[in-house]
């Protein structure tokens, strides 16, 4: 824990008129497993979701400064190896593990119809959210969903790889 944050610090950078700049690689904070799902849908099934969530810490005093804005972006590859269906790849942060799929993403990428053979990149655009006060804690959760939709005939199977999973979260120092 203290190495991580130890780390985070290293990463902050000031710039001008008491603005921090940091920049956190999310996805070093999943583990293996949690970037790579394997899936299994039955045709036919208008909806099943596919989900990981995870917490990780930011620098202590987060809490105490303000948000200006928050830069996210995210890219994962979709193989579908039988069947065909839709996915849609969302990306969520919350405060609170009990919250972390409710309401909107904060990216969010669609594949389009696919058959076996299929391979797509999910390259949702990146989303700028300022001032959301969601950002503004020293812990914080990230949650990530793949939406399946499967067509009438044989099971959809495939693989979603997270590829890229980053915040710049640009605030007014107030972390000292």
């Amino acid at each position: 824990m203290k190495a991580l944050t130890a780390a985070l610090l290293v990463l902050v950078a000031a710039c001008g008129q008491g603005r921090v700049i940091l920049n956190v690689d999310v996805l070093s904070f999943l583990a293996a497993s949690d970037s790579v799902k394997s899936f299994s849908v039955l045709g036919g099934i208008p909806q099943t979701d596919s989900t990981v969530s995870r917490q990780f810490f930011l620098p202590p005093g987060f809490g105490k400064s303000s948000v200006d804005s928050v830069t996210a972006t995210a890219a994962a590859a979709l193989i579908c190896t039988g069947g065909g269906g839709n996915v849609r790849f969302d990306v969520f942060f919350s405060k609170t593990q009990g919250s972390v799929f409710t309401g909107t993403p904060y990216l969010t990428a669609s594949s389009g119809p696919l058959v076996a053979g299929d391979s797509v990149s999910l390259l949702p655009p990146t989303s700028v959210s300022l001032a959301d006060t969601v950002f503004n804690t020293d812990t914080l959760w990230v949650g990530i969903r793949a939406r399946i939709a499967t067509n009438v005939g044989p099971n959809m199977t495939g693989r979603l790889r997270l590829q890229d999973l980053h915040l710049r979260i640009a605030l007014q120092d107030k972390l000292f």
